[in-house]
This record gives structure tokens, sequence and C-alpha cells, in this order.
């Protein structure tokens, strides 16, 4: 991308780019966790394992809806009813039911919906006899031939009931086979669930989130598909041992679930795990967004006079020769504030944990970190070992890193691990995103004599000029026994502090090296790049990096 540049960070087997936009914009490469399936670390299952007990399962099926009373063509129930379908269907369409491929069971599909208001619906569930309405119901429709014969497609019945329906059976729904039967002898067995209304205004219980409903059909179809006849898959006895019915934590009972595609889900019971699961989507990312803000300046004027450092090309080119007189320079101390927030993909509640050069940052704080710091001595870049303050501030899972009085340029490494709250359970294995960026902060910035950059500007162009003619109708490659190049690898350690000017005046220096070194004598091309690099303060930073000289002093 134009006018920026991409640093990469590799410490402790652990990559980060960092993506430098502006001197106050920068950002992290997207974390993405490819974990496909959440693995829980307790259950409900009176064993480790289910088994089949010789019973169909439904591989394949297609799920009909059923609204069952008035109140689903109201404005209300409509508006209720198409977000059921609307989470159903996306559902449907997710990796949620992938984990059933080991009993033997294909991914249902969608078939439709329907409001069925007669027979009316029973207000009230008060015994398992009051329950018996629903397949009643299916019997109905499929003697009117709203369905087709199950003989001829066997379909998964999804029974909502409507606003005011209440129970006393202490349940959320279930599901349960019956046949709808035709003399003499052809008896036609169907699948069918019911789940209770969510959100009756004074309702008892906390559970009353209309998202809940989709929750419950969740469990009851993994349930109707593995065991819709109570002779499939599941261990101990089917009314407490099917695979949904292993999603909850013991003691509590409290529900494991997670959002799939937009849906609420519940957890089922995984052989293969071991343990309850929900299949994950895939595409859960965050990264890290960065912005830089200067707080305070304040400015420290100087003189100097060219020392040999500065005329290093003086012999090689007269251009590159500079007045004997004294310069002026500048050295604005800087106070920064850079804010860190995270943006996400999938995660619905993100939680975040900072950590700052490896220390974690719960709460407010006042680090001390050791860096290697860059600091200028008269007009000339100096770097070594620091130890800086960076005042840390949490606010709205948003880090802010201060710095104040540093009168040093340095980077420190920001990591943080993003996890969703709106996971329930004890996670085994969790959708961790752990995005990581380079800070950079410029705590001393360097103004130079306009005279002085002048003349510097005039050796470069003399030195290019003399490079491009040096180089017509050459053509070289490096060779065994070649002395090390000052290679463009470089410009991957160049600190996130020099930021896109800096970096753009280091990809100048290194191209006019490589030049040298590929048309030059070895001597002369080594000066040169070593004058090169004394008037780049981002290279020298890079070099303190690596800690490796890549060029000889004359």
């Amino acid at each position: 991308m134009a006018g920026s540049r991409t640093l990469i960070n590799v410490e402790n087997n652990l990559s980060a780019a960092t993506y430098i936009f502006s001197e106050r914009t920068f950002q992290s490469a997207w974390s993405h966790p490819d974990v496909p399936v959440l693995v829980f670390a307790d259950h409900s299952l009176p064993g480790f394992s289910v088994q089949n007990h010789g019973g169909p399962v439904g591989s394949g099926i297609p799920v009909e809806l059923l609204f069952w009373g008035d109140w689903w063509n109201s404005a209300d129930g409509i508006a209720r009813r198409d977000l059921y379908i609307t989470r159903v269907q996306a559902l449907l369409a997710s990796d949620y039911f992938s984990e059933l491929v080991q009993y033997g069971i294909a991914k249902p599909r969608w078939r439709g919906a329907k409001v069925v208001t007669e027979p009316e619906p029973r207000s009230s569930f008060n015994s398992q006899g009051d329950v018996q309405s629903v397949p009643d119901l299916i019997v109905d429709l499929l003697e009117d031939d709203v369905f087709p014969d199950p003989d001829d497609e066997k379909i998964a019945f999804v029974v909502f009931m409507a606003k005011g329906f209440t129970q006393s059976i202490g349940a959320n729904g279930s599901h349960t086979k019956d046949y709808d039967y035709e003399f003499p002898w052809d008896k036609d067995w169907f699948w069918v669930a019911w789940v209770r209304f969510f959100g009756n205004p004074g309702a008892p219980g906390p559970d009353e989130d209309p998202e809940s409903a989709i929750r419950t059909f969740s469990h009851e179809l993994v349930e109707m598909l593995s065991d819709p006849e109570l002779d499939g898959w599941y261990t101990g006895q089917p009314g407490n041992g099917e695979i949904g019915d292993a999603a909850a934590t013991p003691g509590s009972g409290q529900k494991q679930t997670a959002w799939v595609n937009g849906a609420l889900v519940q957890a089922y019971w995984s052989n293969q795990y071991g343990a309850t699961v929900i299949p994950i989507d895939r595409d859960y990312k965050a990264r890290i967004l960065g912005t830089i803000r200067l707080d305070h300046r304040e400015s420290v004027k100087g003189t100097y006079r060219p020392d040999p450092e500065d005329t290093k090309l003086c012999e090689l080119l007269p251009q590159c020769c500079l007045e004997e007189r004294d310069y002026k320079f500048t050295i604005v101390k800087r106070d920064e504030t850079v804010r860190l927030r995270i943006e996400t993909e999938r995660y619905r509640q993100p939680q975040i944990a900072w950590a700052v050069e490896g220390k974690p940052v719960p709460a407010d704080t006042l680090l001390s970190l050791d860096v290697i710091a860059g600091t200028f001595v008269g007009h000339h870049a100096k770097f070594g070992p620091k130890t800086v303050q960076v005042t840390c501030k949490l606010l709205n899972n948003e880090l802010t890193l201060q710095t104040i009085g540093t009168e040093a340029n340095f980077d420190i490494q920001v990591t943080c691990a993003v996890t969703d709250g709106s996971i329930v359970g004890n996670i085994k294995t969790n959708v961790i995103a752990a995005p990581a960026i380079t800070v950079g902060f410029v705590g001393a910035e360097l103004t130079d004599d306009p005279d002085y950059i002048r003349q510097r500007d005039a050796c470069d162009k003399a030195l290019t000029d003399m490079l491009k003619k040096a180089g017509l109708g050459k053509s070289r490659k490096a060779k065994v026994g070649d002395p090390v190049e000052f290679g463009p690898a470089i410009l991957a350690d160049i600190p996130a502090y020099a930021r896109l000017k800096q970096y753009g005046l280091a990809r100048r220096a290194v191209d006019l090296a490589r030049m040298a070194h590929a048309f030059l004598p070895t001597e002369m091309a080594t000066a040169v790049t070593a004058a090169l690099v004394s008037d780049v303060p981002a290279l020298q930073g890079a070099l303190a990096r690596r800690k490796t000289t890549y060029y000889s002093e004359t």
C-alpha cells in the first residue's frame, strides 16, 4: 500500500505484523484462531460415552417449524416468528451439526414453516398427558394431508408454543415419537418436538430471553436426530442420557451455550472428544488498532561543526564536502499518548486481556520497561539500553499508553488475548484470538540545519548520478566470498518509531548502498554505505536491534 509500511517483529516464536499507515495511525494483523470445535471440561452425562441401542437416526432430514396459535399472526407474533425462522435457517446453514457425523447423521436441512391455528393450542402443560396434544396436532395435520405420509417423507417437526403458554412440568421442551394409523395395519411413525414460549411478562424464573427458544430448539433437535424413537444413541436411560442432556455443568445445572452463526445453541455430547462440544464458526478474528497523539513538546537548540562522520564522502565526491562553519540543530523532546483498541469479527462479547512487553495489564498501572532506545548526542543518533516508564490505563477494553520525559525513541510489544464472554460453561478448548502489535514512541526528534540538509541532498544527488553512470551496461550478482552487503532485509528491522518519513529515507539509503556494492570497488562501496547509514537514524536503529555489523568503518 502506498504511503505505508509493514513491520514484522519475531520474538520468542511470536510473529507480529504491524501496519503503519501514517505518523499517527497503525494496526496489527488479524489474529484468526483456527478452532473448529469448542470443547467443555465437564458434563452431566451419566457415563463417559453414548451407545446405539439399535433404533433409527434422523440423517439429513428436513426440519419443519410449526407456530401454534393465533398469536403468531399478530404484529408481535410475526416479528418473533420471523426472528426464529431467521435463526433456525442460519443454524442449519452452519457447522453446528458436524459432530453428529460420528453417529451416522448427516446435517439436517430447512423445509419450511407454518402457522397452525386449528385446533387451538393448550394454554399450559401441567402433566405429560397435556404434552400429548403436540403429537396429536401432527396426526391432525397428516390426516388433513398438510404433510405427506411419514413413509414418504420423514420430517423433523418442531412446534413453538405461543405467548401466554405456561408449563409446570419443569421442561423448556421435549421430543417424542408417535404414529398416524390407517386401518387395518398402516402405522406410520413420525418425530416431533415442542418448545415453550420464552418471554412471558412476569413469568417465573430468570431464563426468559426469547433467544433461549433457539437454544432449546438446538437441544431438542440434536436429540431428535440421534434418538428419535428413544432407542437410538444414549447412555443410562433415554430420559436423562441423550446427547443434549450432557450439556450442563454438574451441580449447578448451568447450560453450556454459545452463539453459532448468530443463533444461541446448546452443546451436545461427542464420543469422539469424550466431552460436550459446540462446533463453532470458523471466522473468529481480532486485531489491534492504534492512534498516536502528541501531548507535549519542548525544544532544545544547539550548534555543531562537521566532523569526520559527516564528511566521509568528501574525498570521493566534491559535492559531499561540507562548508566549515557552525550549523544549528533542534532536538524536540516529545511526550506521546498511544490509544489501542480491539476490532473483532464474530465475537459477541469480546473480553480483552492486555500485556505490555509480556507483563499483564489487568488495571491502571505504571510499568518500568527495559528497551533499546535511540537518543541524540548533538545531531548524531546514539543507541543503547534504557529503562523507560510507561503509564497504562484501561477503559472499556481499550488500552492507553503514555510516556512523559523519556527523551528517547523506543519500541514496545503489546499483545492481548481475546475471548468471547457470551460463551457459557467451563471451557477446555476455547476460541482465543491473540493479536500483537509493535508500538513505537518518539521521545526525541531531530531537526537539522536547513543549510546542512541542502548540502547533504546535493551529495545524495551526486552519489546517485555517479552510481547510475557506474552501472551503465553492467550487471553483477553477488558471489561467494563477497563482503556482506547492506541488503534490503535490514528494512524489516527498522523500528516502529521510525514511522513513515524515516522509513522512506532508509529505503533510499538501502537502494543506494546496494548500487554501490554492485558497481564500485569494495572499499569505496563500504565507505559509501557507512556515510549513508550515518545520515539515517532509522537504519542505525535497525542495526542496534540486530546487534550485527553490516558495514566496516573506514
